[in-house]
């Protein structure tokens, strides 16, 4: 008996550290280091850096063979007063699994290693979202939840994006680089939106193909108040939100600084239920959605595509894609992080991926425009 006790006790502590050896050298990436090798993931972060409840925030890096460079926000909800500070409307951590965290941020999407696809060779640099504030904010909101008890929400997002960028830059040797895009889903897009000035003018300034992806879009009537007070935004970006729509006025700006040496895209489903509900948030204080406000929604892109026209935004939007498993007429939230980004519509013949690739090289073009006027 005492025999067999031991064999069980070798057993498992065999597969004890088993089990240890797959997570700290599988599941937990390593730190990025001074000259990291090829195509193997790193965890960027810092002491400076943490998610909205004040733990610890990481982002992720993966040097390609190519000279070109992908930066992919992730979303999750947004923190834009105190109820939606208390109702946890936002990722407020993260997983604490390194390739668990990066699964769940980019299942099958765009910064997913994928043979064949354009950007398969290029270095990446993911940011996990858990900070509420479209990854922008440097300040603490305080607020009292549903307990009564007082606490703070750190918006901490772009100091967890700067810190990463400058570990980055410093110990990963991509400075020089041929090819930039900076692209993010739902807070991400906009986050993309709000920091691409910021990536440019600080980190890749000579880069030849300059371009930004933005995968969503909101109005609200107080985003400048909500980006300088709420988040505390540095001022470079909070100023340029001017008008109710934070995507528009962020690409107006990288228009007129840049120019024609910007490619700026846009992108979204014709009635994206996950923003429709929000969008209806933001109007009624309600946080629901029905056809009616998908309606709205598929108005509110109709309206704003002329905008975006004249500033030289390229435009795809999309339908096809059911909104979840809901039986009403609406359609997928955001795209660049599922599988649907590699898959050309029947409609459009092309995929979102393809079209961006095609941007990189300086061939803009629009799909999909006519989406607005139909009728669901």
């Amino acid at each position: 008996m005492k025999k067999a006790f031991k064999i069980i006790g070798i057993i498992v502590l065999v597969l004890l550290a088993i089990a240890l050896l797959v997570f700290f050298f599988v599941l937990q990436y390593p730190n990025l280091k001074k000259d990291p090798t090829a195509g193997k993931w790193y965890r960027v972060t810092s002491r400076e850096m943490k998610t909205s409840e004040g733990g610890r925030y990481r982002a992720f890096f993966k040097k390609g063979s190519e000279n070109k460079v992908l930066i992919y926000l992730a979303g999750g909800g947004v923190s834009v007063n105190e109820e939606t500070a208390r109702d946890d409307t936002y990722n407020t951590t993260e997983t604490f699994i390194d390739k668990l965290t990066n699964v769940t941020m980019n299942m099958g999407g765009l910064a997913t290693e994928i043979e064949g696809s354009p950007f398969e060779n290029w270095s990446v640099i993911l940011f996990p979202y858990a900070t509420g504030d479209f990854h922008a904010g440097t300040g603490e909101f305080h607020y009292t939840d549903h307990d009564g008890k007082e606490k703070i929400l750190y918006h901490n997002g772009y100091i967890n994006y700067t810190q990463t960028m400058q570990i980055v830059m410093e110990l990963a040797g991509i400075e020089d680089v041929e090819a930039v895009i900076v692209t993010g889903y739902s807070a991400g897009g906009f986050a993309a939106a709000l920091l691409a000035d910021d990536v440019f003018t600080n980190y890749f300034p000579d880069a030849e193909s300059k371009n930004v992806l933005v995968d969503a879009s909101l109005l609200h009537d107080d985003w400048h108040a909500i980006a300088a007070d709420v988040w505390q935004t540095p001022q470079e970006i909070s100023d340029k939100l001017t008008g109710n729509n934070l995507t528009l006025d962020c690409l107006t700006a990288l228009h007129e600084k840049y120019g024609d040496g910007i490619h700026l895209l846009f992108d979204s489903s014709t009635r994206d239920g996950d923003l429709a509900k929000v969008q209806n948030y933001f109007d009624t204080g309600i946080m629901d959605v029905t056809e009616k406000e998908a309606d709205l929604y598929q108005q509110i892109l109709k309206d704003t595509i002329p905008q975006f026209q004249e500033i030289g935004v390229s435009l795809f939007l999309w339908d096809g894609v059911a909104w979840y498993d809901d039986p009403r007429n609406m359609t997928a939230h955001t795209i660049i992080a599922t599988p649907a980004v590699w898959l050309p519509f029947e409609e459009q013949g092309q995929s979102i991926a393809g079209w961006l690739a095609d941007a990189v090289r300086g061939e803009l073009k629009d799909y999909g425009l006519d989406l607005v006027e139909k009728q669901y």
